[in-house]
């Protein structure tokens, strides 16, 4: 955040009133003042929010720290299973295919400390949110209730209400209207989400190999499921490229968008849950890059895809294999800083379509290319990231530079040089200056780690 004039007095103002100015302690206080924190942090406003509170910063540091969504359920205990007593009107409601009174019911009875039974659960999964019948407001409301009790209750490998027989027939029989777009796309949250907290909670405990992600989705036992996530990916990114402009079709598009980021989400998963990252993100990669190569997608797609990768591992891998088939001139060198200046010197991208007489574009996504694969690097250097999730938590994070890491400014100003010179002899002009701007800008990156 900005630390001009003008924000120090503004918050002088607002210690007076704001809940989080009672917050801002020394250490000495942290104990003593930890359940005022956890207790008083729903009620922030939206302008203190902007401000980081220490000691939830300590706890995110440590890694103890659990969402504010668990804040509101500590004080209950063990969770119990909600009674069939209790729910004889539920099921009564259930027999008699009223599906508002389940809901209302269910609304009612749901409350932190309990959760419904896995029947209840599925009910208002297979029957009332994937039920193509229902109206929209009763397939929102059950996708709310579904999310509540995996808030009070994480769903493990015998409780789940669904396989992955169920999302495979989903993801087959949507159409394309955007009511069922928004459907599927909520059913996918509520899978990514009991995915990804189970398997949050038992990374602590080195228990991956009993995750529902390890069942599904691992790269070493379930990589079918793996490739059947990718070619639902590139689904997603064909359908939210293509174009349109009726209010149904923007709408359409902005659900494949967050259908596509719910993939990604999947893969990342998919990316950590066995023992070696590192082996998982050269077969995510391989699969990713066949798949790119294959169907000939639009910049637009490939560009959707790697900006939504979420694993850093992952996109350096992926760009390695694209910028390398975009190489004509091989090299046996591995993933480096020299890797980045051969292809600096000797990649070029084939036209896109969309180009038209602006054949600049090539030029422009290949430095961009260029800094994705440095800045991924740059992140994925850091050993942490090829150890499995369970063996993080005691590792110190260390940067690890290879032997071709070390580049020299003669070498970096010939890989600059030979780029202006194919972009010059393919368009008969200088670049855009935008373009030798961004140019510039890496050249001086790489510039500053040269070795001599």
């Amino acid at each position: 955040m900005d630390e001009g004039p003008g924000n120090e007095a503004y918050r002088g103002d607002l210690e007076a009133d704001s809940p989080l100015s009672f917050f801002w302690q020394d250490e000495s206080d942290e104990v003593n003042e930890d359940n005022r924190f956890h207790s008083n942090i729903m009620t922030a406003s939206e302008e203190d929010r902007h401000f980081v509170c220490p000691d939830a910063l300590r706890e995110i540091m440590s890694g103890s720290y659990r969402g504010l969504n668990n804040v509101e359920y500590e004080a209950f205990g063990t969770p119990k299973v909600l009674c069939r007593q209790s729910l004889s009107q539920v099921y009564s409601t259930i027999e008699e295919d009223y599906p508002e009174g389940t809901l209302e019911l269910l609304s009612d009875l749901l409350q932190p400390g309990f959760y419904p039974p896995r029947d209840i659960s599925t009910h208002l999964l297979h029957n009332i949110l994937l039920n193509p019948q229902r109206p929209h407001h009763l397939c929102v409301q059950a996708f709310n209730l579904l999310m509540r009790t995996q808030r009070h209750h994480m769903a493990d490998k015998t409780t789940v209400p669904w396989d992955w027989e169920l999302l495979t027939s989903v993801m087959a029989n949507q159409d394309c209207t955007s009511k069922q777009c928004e459907v599927v796309r909520m059913f996918l949250e509520y899978v990514v989400q009991t995915l990804e907290d189970d398997l949050q909670a038992k990374r602590s405990v080195s228990a991956l190999h009993r995750t529902i992600t390890k069942a599904t989705l691992s790269c070493d036992q379930q990589f079918p499921h793996v490739r059947d996530v990718i070619k639902w990916l590139f689904s997603s990114i064909m359908k939210s490229t293509e174009y349109g402009e009726s209010r149904e079709a923007v709408r359409e598009k902005d659900e494949q968008i967050r259908m596509v980021l719910v993939f990604q989400r999947m893969l990342s998963l998919a990316l950590e849950v066995d023992h070696s990252p590192a082996l998982s993100s050269i077969k995510l990669a391989q699969e990713l890059f066949h798949m790119l190569i294959s169907s000939e997608p639009l910049r637009a797609c490939r560009m959707l895809l790697l900006e939504s990768l979420q694993s850093k591992l992952l996109t350096c891998k992926l760009l390695e294999h694209l910028l390398d088939y975009a190489c004509p001139l091989k090299t046996s060198l591995p993933m480096s800083l020299s890797l980045l200046l051969h292809f600096l010197k000797n990649c070029t991208l084939t036209p896109d379509p969309t180009d038209g007489a602006e054949r600049w574009k090539r030029w422009e996504e290949l430095v961009h290319l260029l800094w994705m694969f440095l800045l991924s690097y740059n992140v994925a250097m850091k050993d942490f990231l090829c150890s499995s999730v369970s063996e993080r938590r005691d590792r110190v994070s260390t940067m690890v530079y290879k032997p071709d890491d070390k580049i020299s400014r003669s070498a970096t100003h010939e890989a600059v040089d030979a780029f202006l010179s194919r972009s010059r002899a393919d368009l008969g002009q200088a670049l855009p200056l935008h373009v030798e701007e961004s140019l510039a800008y890496l050249q001086n990156h790489l510039l500053d780690v040269c070795q001599c």
